[in-house]
């Protein structure tokens, strides 16, 4: 069978209802915003619905980004008094602001990397969200540091 890539929009609809029936979505990770720990169409993530209520530091959602209507999963770094959330993808250093919760379609409830399985509750993910964090004012640093590394590995091999 040929393996066809369908874009997450025309996929929403049944997403949704799978959802909100208790079911859960997986899914391959296009992009490269949340690498180092996501890795473009190698990984799969496991979608459930958004719990009640506010979601919690370092959920990690997939979202619709207003205007343009694209889908992202970014980890919740913040939550803002009104209810919205701030997010930021591991690859990135700009915050996206103020994402409303009818933008969340559902919460990522573990990933598969490598063919493993890793848990959003597992806490060696929990402690990596938590260090990843403490290294934001020092990403863009970090992240280039890293490219620049790759560069030279590609170069020299």
């Amino acid at each position: 069978m040929e393996n066809k890539r369908i874009a997450l929009a025309y996929m929403h609809p049944l997403i949704t209802e799978k959802l909100v029936s208790g079911g859960e979505v997986i899914f391959t990770i296009t992009g490269n915003s949340m690498s180092p720990m996501l890795r473009h169409r190698r990984d799969q993530v496991c979608l459930t619905a958004a719990p009640e209520g506010l979601l919690k530091k370092y959920d990690f959602p997939l979202f619709i980004r207003e205007p343009e209507g694209k889908y992202i999963t970014h980890r919740v770094v913040s939550v803002n008094h009104d209810g919205t959330y701030n997010m930021l993808g591991d690859n990135q250093w700009h915050i996206e602001r103020n994402i409303r919760p009818d933008q969340i379609i559902g919460v990522v409830k573990g990933f598969w990397r490598g063919g493993r399985y890793i848990s959003c509750d597992n806490p060696w993910y929990r402690l990596y969200c938590r260090v990843w964090w403490l290294l934001y004012p020092a990403r863009y640093v970090v992240l280039r540091g890293r490219g620049a590394v790759f560069r030279l590995r590609r170069r020299f091999h």
